[in-house]
């Protein structure tokens, strides 16, 4: 009875995966399951990225802010919100996150984390974003990595949109 019960989980849980399915246990955005949806990359909603091969995620992966995992160049998936998109404009300064003149919420930049690593350092001053880039930023007030620390990414580095399916 029990492996009937172990197999039925499994079957279940591998048609949850192989049909878009994702687990988030990360503080970025809620913790809870989402689907992979066919929807346009806009404003305010929830994407899953593979981080760039810059500088700023190397030293993120280097000291555990982030997770080494299958995207290229060992980086994992990431999960963030789309903040500003094609023709915004997005400050970054020591008071946080401004897209178009509008602060951000809880978008000030810590010097250092919770271990005492130094956070990087970014700053752009109404940088008009091009029609291949986005910033993408958490709600969460629970210091996240996001384009506060790494800036603007690439569309082409975001593999899908997600919607919460049980939070």
């Amino acid at each position: 009875m029990l492996v009937s019960i172990a197999a039925i989980l499994l079957l279940v849980c591998g048609g949850f995966f192989t049909m878009g399915g994702l687990v988030n246990t990360s503080s970025t955005i809620p913790a809870g399951l989402y689907w992979k949806v066919d929807e346009p990359l806009t404003l305010g909603k929830i994407v899953v990225f593979c981080p760039p091969n810059k500088a700023e995620f190397q030293a993120a992966r280097d000291s555990g802010i982030i997770k080494s995992g299958s995207c290229p160049d060992n980086f994992d998936n990431m999960i963030l919100k789309v903040a500003a998109k094609y023709k915004n404009k997005v400050t970054i300064d020591d008071s946080g996150v401004t897209v178009n003149d509008v602060l951000y919420p809880q978008s000030k930049a810590l010097v250092e984390d919770r271990e005492g690593w130094i956070m990087p350092a970014l700053k752009l001053d109404h940088y008009e974003l091009k029609e291949n880039e986005v910033l993408l930023m958490s709600d969460s007030n629970d210091d996240p990595f996001d384009g506060r620390y790494f800036g603007v990414i690439d569309v082409g580095q975001i593999d899908s949109v997600i919607s919460p399916f049980m939070q």
